[in-house]
């Protein structure tokens, strides 16, 4: 069997670009495989959009990340952003390999019990949470709160007047940082919607301290994703850890966790930087325990990083169905296939690039330039604006790497799209994890119309 690595510097292994594809990816006989299974058989038998998930690849990067962390002298732990990707099946993945959950809303905190996932790992973030989240929280026993804006605690009180068990709170830090990243992914910087400043925090932890019922144990920081120059990330952990160690000397002593967020950046092209996950994870790290003792000399606290796309998305692969192809007058093509805005918004949203193949003709000669466009009435419904492709005729399948974050998790039902179904690889196993939508599922919510309204 002919496999194909990415250290070959040829054409053919260069449109197989491996740091991007699963690590279970390779070709045969010139057809995309994923472990033991022709990737564009699966999508024949299974129907398309159709997501598939490598087990190996995400078990790789959460490698990747523990062995980077064995530089911190003290406890550490990762925590997955729920966002990124999430449903019942991934929850139980991530609980039996002992990470925590970063919940955003009711959605994401609900899926996470359903699946039973421990409560006492699960943190909840959010810059405008609801009191019906803080109840349900509070009743889960979920680890902490993150604090985003003084308002909250105002809320946190009143319930903890009613009774409710307030979680521990962690406070959540703007480092005043633009990250260097699409500015609808920069969260750090003096004008975001997300944390407080300095002074806010200062004022918030004295309030707690203040309050017989409510608990400082975490300071929480995050500048934004999908980055790539870790300078700002060092600057953003050298504030974070400041300040930890002032709220320390300012008599808050069960401060016990520090979490300088996530973000690490994700190769989805060629053309973008090639990272180390476990190199730049361990950079991050040492910096944190470098700077901590410099800055604070005490004992180390529960260092807490919280990853998402830069562990999942390399384990998605998504598959199309090319339904027509068009000859422009220029000679360039449009290929058009059966998801795309839909199931994949990035694109449109932040002119994300993507490379692809042809899942039974991966190595084959690019016969020129071509547009990914999806079947929705938008012109911004594509996946991919330009990219050399084999010649594709009508029924071939697409291959679409680095579909696994932000991706399902953002996708709608625009123009009644059905959401695509996804299976998980686990060694020589493929288990379904959601069967696809169906016209059943879009008329769920839909109440009978009042013969009074008619």
């Amino acid at each position: 069997m002919r496999r194909y690595d990415d250290k070959v510097n040829t054409p053919r292994a260069i449109r197989f670009y491996r740091p991007i594809w699963p690590i279970s990816a390779y070709i045969h006989r010139e057809r995309l495989h994923l472990r033991g299974f022709d990737v564009a058989g699966l999508a024949a038998r299974l129907g398309t959009p159709l997501y598939l998930y490598d087990g190996a690849t995400f078990d790789h990067a959460v490698a990747a990340y523990r062995a980077g962390l064995r530089a911190w002298p003290g406890p550490s732990a990762i925590s997955y952003a729920a966002k990124a990707w999430f449903n019942r099946p991934f929850a139980r993945v991530l609980a039996r390999r002992g990470l925590h959950i970063d919940a955003v809303s009711e959605g994401e905190l609900g899926v996470a019990l359903a699946a039973g996932f421990p409560a006492g790992r699960i943190h909840v973030h959010g810059n405008n949470k609801s009191p019906t989240l803080a109840r349900m929280a509070a009743r889960a026993g979920v680890a902490a709160w993150v604090v985003d804006h003084p308002q909250e605690l105002a809320l946190l009180a009143r319930l903890s007047d009613e009774g409710e068990r307030i979680p521990d709170l962690w406070l959540r830090f703007t480092p005043a940082l633009s990250a260097p990243t699409h500015p609808y992914r920069q969260t750090g910087h003096r004008e975001s919607k997300f944390g407080m400043s300095r002074d806010e925090i200062l004022l918030a932890a004295e309030q707690i301290h203040k309050h017989p019922k409510l608990r400082l144990t975490g300071l929480h920081a995050h500048i934004g994703s999908q980055i790539f120059d870790l300078d700002p990330m060092f600057e953003a952990c050298d504030r974070l850890i400041a300040l930890f160690a002032e709220l320390r000397e300012r008599g808050h002593a069960s401060l016990r966790v520090l979490s300088p967020g996530g973000g690490l950046g994700a190769p989805y092209h060629p053309d973008d930087p090639r990272l180390s996950l476990f190199q730049n994870v361990e950079r991050i790290v040492r910096h944190c325990a470098a700077t901590w003792a410099r800055m604070a000399k005490a004992p180390h606290p529960t260092l807490l990083l919280e990853p998402g796309r830069s562990l999942i998305a390399r384990a998605g692969l998504a598959l199309y169905t090319v339904g027509a192809v068009r000859m422009l007058e220029n000679g360039r093509r449009i290929i058009a296939v059966d998801g795309g805005m839909a199931d994949n918004v990035r694109p449109a949203l932040y002119r994300a690039r993507y490379t692809a193949c042809a899942a039974a003709a991966a190595l084959a000669q690019p016969l020129g330039p071509a547009r990914i466009v999806g079947p929705l009435c938008e012109s911004g419904d594509f996946l991919i604006d330009k990219i050399d492709l084999p010649p594709l005729s009508v029924g071939d399948i697409l291959a679409i790497p680095m579909s696994g974050a932000y991706h399902l998790s953002m996708a709608s039902n625009y123009n009644g799209a059905l959401r695509p179904a996804v299976y998980w690889l686990h060694r020589d196993d493929l288990i379904p994890f959601q069967r696809r939508e169906t016209i059943a599922d879009l008329l769920a919510r839909d109440l009978p119309l009042p013969l009074i309204a008619l």
